[in-house]
């Protein structure tokens, strides 16, 4: 951990507050990254990622009801929610996602029209439990 002035500091996380900055900023990280995990994002984000995630280690775990395309059967690991997940978001239920890197890790709360927020977690102790929630969220997803 870095020390400034004296004292230990760590960024841990980071809310966007626009939307765009959040997308933006989940572009550069696939575009650095080859691991990347993907989980209960919306179908049409995901289609925006699609032309990024070519050539990555790559699992994606679609929200529940959805069935993958071919196209996405040919990026990787596909899986689908059988399990319901969601926040309470400013008193409305959201769908709840994340996109997953070895170094950080992006919460997306969206609904079937919205995206209402994008925030990342930095602190790499809650990265590297987050992806091991990822991966008990695939054993126990409807694989394809």
């Amino acid at each position: 951990m870095p020390v400034r002035d004296g004292v230990y500091e760590a960024k841990i996380s980071t809310f966007y507050k626009e939307i765009r900055e959040g997308i933006e900023e989940i572009e550069k990280m696939i575009g650095k990254s080859r691991k990347i995990r993907i989980n209960n994002v919306p179908i049409s984000l995901l289609n925006r990622f699609k032309p990024l995630l070519r050539n990555k280690d790559l699992k994606i775990i679609l929200p529940r009801g959805v069935k993958p395309t071919k196209e996405l059967k040919s990026l990787g690991r596909i899986a689908t929610a059988k399990s319901r997940i969601y926040v309470e978001y400013k008193g409305r239920e959201a769908n709840t996602g994340s996109v997953g890197f070895p170094t950080k890790n992006f919460n997306i709360i969206w609904t079937e029209n919205e995206i209402l927020s994008i925030s990342a977690v930095e602190y790499s102790a809650c990265v590297k439990c987050l992806l091991k929630t990822f991966e008990t969220a695939w054993r126990y997803s409807k694989k394809w």
